[in-house]
């Protein structure tokens, strides 16, 4: 009994060694955003994301990947879509979401990187 809490407590000690490089692997949230952004960045998901992210990574999205250089300088013209629509190509939201939500959603989309580009696969 005695030898199995030792080595119990033997393994558990080496645990943080082993422990710490993973820790150091994961990624580290974004605590730069502020409020706004936060919650464009809870918006976006729920009601964005569907369309404008990749649903598995062999899959392609169904809308334009949205990101900081196609939204800087063009935030009226990224409004007026998100709540009239693109006729066939997108949904309008002026029911749906408030003026501050689609404003929080586009300072959001300022802080988003451009996504890479993923491989292409050739035919077999």
């Amino acid at each position: 009994m005695v030898r199995r809490v030792l080595f119990y407590l033997g393994v558990l000690g080496f645990f943080p060694i082993f422990s710490s490089p993973l820790r150091a692997q994961q990624p580290k949230p974004n605590n730069s955003l502020t409020d706004t952004q936060k919650e464009g960045r809870r918006i976006f998901q729920q009601r964005c994301a569907v369309c404008h992210t990749p649903p598995t990574i062999v899959a392609r999205r169904y809308g334009p990947a949205l990101y900081k250089e196609i939204v800087e300088d063009n935030e009226d013209t990224i409004r007026d879509t998100i709540l009239e629509g693109r006729e066939a190509l997108m949904p309008g939201f002026k029911y749906g979401l408030t003026r501050p939500a689609i404003d929080s959603i586009i300072e959001y989309l300022k802080t988003v990187k451009r996504p890479s580009h993923r491989p292409t696969q050739s035919a077999r």
